[in-house]
């Protein structure tokens, strides 16, 4: 019997997680994944929202800014790479200043510090090879970009070294209120809980749907995005957005938190969430955006393209739509339609999230040893080389380089294999070490990290996953 039992582990669920675990509270994430933030989470560009895009006084709009400032503790606390660099939302028409006004005005209604209007010149003087065609930019110095899988990973691990249990391949097929408690159905059998958290993203709406009439559709939406080779600074400075003269879809250009400059996303309409494939239409309108943003761009730095599929309220008027983070039933609590910029919101949305719970009558007494701190997580050759030379007294094996691209070594990969909530397909070893994310895209180490996974969990090669069941790289043996 748990005191909570959270459906799905993306960011919003993670960050609840951490908020109940400073109680003397028993919690239990359940994931139908094999990992963490398997979902929109890790699809995300990363990019922490000013706040001026969202309707003016929405929850969305007041969650992205209260959210934004909110990660500057947690990121001290967790040691999470955050940068503030500021955006740029610019326009090349009469039409693209009028909209500047209205973004404007939608800030200071959500709270936004700082914005400034500035004209094309000034935009140049900020961000070298910006269109000759920008005539103003809205300039919000609050924006940020930060490391999204290290934020999810830290998280999470802090919320289980504070007592938190996770459980994934965990798919919640039936919730059935007992009265005093409820009792989830999974595919590994039941779970019993005094209350429920609801944020299963896609699946969000089925699992509210166990308990109450369905009155919002929730559609799937795609977002292609082409990731280039590691720049300097110089190429992209800030976040670039732009103001749109037609059906443009809003692409953005960025950099990563790692140095990799970041063009998308798509907005496409798809008939299922597992439609992630990029097309060729998709990622031709985010060059057509790119190039129209900075002429200059040298799209042969291209070393990558993704998409991932994020929950959009179809049924509701866009002027009109918004986060929602409601009571479902009877000590339930669910959030629906939660979108970008919903990695910028997910710390006051778990806030507001944790206040329904009290509502409902849980209990939240404090922890007096309440870690506010995660593992670390520097890789041995952005260690000091004082600290070097200690990991290499204790394992000899991080002199073993495994990945050039990212500069991973086979201690680093034991290492976090030892860590709390380990990785148990490839795709999780990307997440924790960005194995497989480099120049070379993970044609020089996959094969030398199936090796190590399939010795340390002492299965065969074949067995090992990219992400999630059926999608092994080894087929078979030829002797």
């Amino acid at each position: 019997m748990y005191d909570v039992a959270i459906i799905g582990g993306g960011i919003l669920g993670c960050t609840i997680a951490r908020e109940l675990s400073r109680y003397h509270l028993h919690v239990t994430v359940l994931e139908k994944a094999y990992d963490i933030g398997e979902g929109a989470t890790k699809t995300n560009s990363g990019v922490l929202a000013a706040g001026f895009h969202p309707r003016g006084g929405s929850l969305k709009g007041i969650s992205c800014v209260k959210g934004n400032d909110m990660y500057r503790q947690i990121c001290e606390e967790l040691d999470i790479p955050v940068r503030f660099i500021g955006s740029l939302y610019v326009a090349f028409s009469r039409n693209g200043t009028e909209m500047i006004a209205q973004k404007y005005n939608k800030g200071i209604k959500n709270g936004v510090q700082r914005m400034e209007i500035i004209d094309g010149d000034q935009a140049r003087s900020m961000q070298p090879g910006l269109s000759p065609k920008v005539i103003q930019a809205l300039y919000a110095p609050t924006t940020g970009i930060i490391d999204v899988f290290g934020l999810i990973l830290r998280t999470a691990q802090n919320a289980s070294e504070n007592g938190v249990e996770f459980h994934f391949d965990t798919e919640v097929s039936d919730i059935i209120d007992e009265g005093r408690h409820y009792t989830v159905h999974t595919n590994k059998g039941t779970v019993q809980a005094e209350y429920i958290v609801n944020t299963a993203g896609e699946e969000a709406a089925s699992i509210e749907g166990f308990l109450r009439p369905a009155d919002l559709v929730i559609r799937p939406r795609r977002g292609q995005f082409y990731v280039f080779d590691k720049q300097t600074d110089s190429v992209v400075r800030h976040v670039i957005y732009q103001a749109q003269d037609m059906d443009e879809k809003g692409c953005l250009l960025t950099l990563s938190i790692d140095g990799n400059l970041i063009a998308g996303p798509t907005s496409e309409n798809v008939s299922s969430y597992k439609r992630v494939e990029t097309t060729r239409e998709g990622l031709e309108l985010i060059e057509q955006v790119a190039r129209k943003i900075m002429p200059g761009l040298d799209m042969g730095k291209v070393i990558a393209s993704f998409a991932g599929a994020r929950t959009n309220i179809s049924n509701v008027a866009k002027e009109e739509k918004d986060f929602v983070i409601r009571k479902s039933a009877r000590n339930m609590v669910s959030a629906l339609g939660i979108k970008n910029p919903g990695l910028t919101g997910a710390p006051y949305l778990a806030l507001k999230a944790v206040d329904i719970l009290r509502e409902e009558g849980l209990i939240l007494e404090a922890k007096a040893g309440f870690n506010t701190q995660a593992v670390s997580g520097k890789k041995f050759l952005d260690c000091s080389v004082a600290e070097q030379k200690k990991r290499m007294t204790e394992d000899r094996r991080y002199g073993n380089v495994i990945c050039r691209c990212e500069k991973i070594t086979e201690g680093d990969i034991l290492r976090v294999l030892s860590e709390p909530l380990p990785p148990r397909t490839l795709n999780g070893m990307k997440k924790r070490l960005r194995a497989g994310m480099g120049r070379c895209q993970g044609s020089f180490c996959t094969p030398r990290i199936i090796e190590i996974l399939s010795r340390e969990m002492k299965v065969k090669p074949e067995k090992i996953l990219k992400n999630t069941q059926g999608s092994s790289l080894v087929k078979g043996r030829v002797k």
